[in-house]
């Protein structure tokens, strides 16, 4: 057979050219791109086998009210975030956990048990539903806060409504809302992140005029305000000065309300130093009218004259014939004016707020009255 003597220098040079021009394709940092073709998109990432095997599954076993994921996609988005975890020890914040509890619920027909834990929370069996609530959104979103346990620590002072539904719990201030969105972020963030922050953001809000509890704001406030930021000295005393306070509506963000304050404690999880002051007995003029402090208009009188009257019922009928003529006494007081800045740590540093202190101690403690009134014997004065 003749052989053609042009072929053997091509083949020869053929191994040599194709290693310099990966040789340059390597130097120059040029990555494999995968053809796309005009106005479509890239295929998205990859389903693992074990995200496959578990969205399946819980997809399957976890239906009706106890739904944990609103589409196999979001399922699969949130997988991806989670740690895999060992399926031979199914535990903790992982896949392989819920992957176990989803499994038990379709072998044992127990969905109320194994369906919270199988989903994005982990509902205590998978890792607290904080803890995968903020490794969540510290993955499809931007962080609030600056580290994870700090995520962790303010996301105890919302809501929990102990229970997990995707379709009951889209909407309300809970944790639960929280999760339904910040899973759904992981597949369309620009839409869910924001309706998953700790702020209550819509859906994740209580409907308009309605009534905050005093549970919920002190559970909020007692989490974000803390050391010298706090504002209360226990939950109890939170509590009875809530009751004291008129409630307001969820909406409220200048009033003398409860409803109020709650926003400010949610504010407070954020930025603590502006918003503690406002979440307190006297509101510090963002919660209350300052509008005329000539008057005693000035936000902390209106909120003291309030919970005078509620803790002192009779030294306040005895000294005042109406609420606004203690709120005008309390106008001139230090301490009386917008931002006067309240907390517990700092309260005998004036008149009023150190009143603001013994008024919230007797709304369970009348003997602290004389001092909550100012009088010659205390430090009020």
């Amino acid at each position: 057979m003749r052989r053609n003597p042009g072929l053997l220098p091509l083949v020869l040079l053929a191994p040599l050219s194709m290693a310099t021009w990966l040789g340059c394709h390597a130097i120059a940092g040029i990555e494999d791109r995968t053809f796309v073709e005009p106005g479509g998109e890239p295929d998205p990432d990859p389903v693992s086998e074990q995200c496959a095997s578990y969205c399946a599954t819980v997809m399957e076993s976890c239906t009706a009210e106890f739904q944990v994921y609103s589409t196999v996609e979001t399922c699969h988005g949130v997988c991806a975030l989670l740690d895999p975890g060992d399926p031979l020890e199914p535990v903790d914040n992982t896949v392989a956990c819920r992957a176990r509890q989803a499994e038990l619920a379709g072998l044992t027909g127990e969905l109320a048990v194994h369906c919270p834990a199988a989903g994005p929370g982990g509902a205590g069996t998978c890792g607290s539903n904080c803890e995968s609530y903020c490794s969540l959104r510290a993955g499809a979103c931007t962080p609030e806060l600056a580290t994870h346990e700090d995520c962790v620590a303010m996301c105890a002072g919302l809501t929990d409504a102990e229970m997990f539904d995707v379709i009951e719990n889209h909407e309300g201030d809970t944790l639960q809302c929280r999760l339904v969105h910040v899973s759904s972020a992981t597949v369309d963030p620009d839409e869910h992140c924001k309706h998953s922050s700790l702020m209550p953001v819509e859906p994740c809000v209580d409907p308009e005029g309605s009534a905050p509890s005093c549970e919920s704001f002190c559970q909020a406030v007692m989490t974000a305000c803390t050391g010298e930021l706090s504002v209360y000295e226990s939950t109890e005393q939170c509590l009875a000065v809530c009751a004291a306070l008129p409630p307001g509506g969820v909406e409220d963000q200048t009033e003398n309300t409860v409803g109020c304050r709650k926003y400010h404690a949610y504010s407070a999880m954020l930025a603590p130093t502006p918003h503690c002051a406002h979440t307190g007995p006297g509101g510090d003029g963002h919660c209350g009218s300052d509008a005329e402090p000539s008057t005693g208009s000035t936000g902390n009188c209106e909120s003291y004259c309030t919970l005078l009257e509620t803790a002192c019922k009779e030294y306040f009928d005895e000294t005042f014939p109406d609420q606004a003529a203690c709120a005008l006494d309390c106008s001139a007081l230090p301490g009386a004016a917008r931002d006067s800045g309240y907390s517990v740590a700092s309260a005998e540093e004036s008149a009023l707020s150190c009143r603001l202190l013994h008024v919230s101690r007797a709304l369970g403690d009348p003997t602290e009255c004389g001092a909550a009134f100012g009088d010659s014997e205390s430090a009020c004065n």
